[in-house]
């Protein structure tokens, strides 16, 4: 699996300054990909390192986070990958029946404000899905 240098902010967002490069690779079995990653075509996971911790408890500052690249739509609550304006970020999103894109961390402490943008009138370009969160790893020290 592919490795991904940006790293998506689990906290008020990052700015891409550099291009998407390869840096390392994560070796693992397609079946493990398929049963607990749980994708049927491991090619689109790719991974990126979390960064922050807005998404605290869920997803720690500095988790591997398998990614499915290939989903551009929210097409149900989940964590995504996403560009909002040119901020990199890694959030719960969801869209409401009336067309409001919803986005919010998971560490309402000290992050409790969301983010609400009307999807109607916005440009294409504003918001872009960059990918949907499927599983993470969190290294634990014992």
């Amino acid at each position: 699996m592919e490795h991904l240098s940006p790293r998506p902010s689990m906290g008020r967002g990052a700015t891409i300054s550099e291009p998407v490069q390869i840096v390392q690779y994560l070796d693992v079995l397609e079946q493990w990909v398929r049963q607990h990653v749980g994708s049927t075509n491991p090619t689109k996971i790719k991974i990126l390192t979390g960064n922050g911790n807005s998404m605290a408890p869920t997803i720690q500052d500095k988790d591997l986070v398998f990614v499915d690249v290939e989903c551009h739509t929210i097409d149900a609550a989940g964590v995504y990958v996403l560009d909002v304006a040119g901020r990199f970020i890694l959030k719960k999103a969801m869209i409401l029946s009336n067309g409001t894109l919803i986005i919010r961390s998971d560490n309402t402490a000290e992050y409790p404000d969301e983010e609400r943008y009307d999807l109607r009138h916005m440009a294409e370009q504003d918001i872009v899905v960059c990918g949907k969160v499927l599983a993470w790893w969190t290294l634990r020290k014992g």
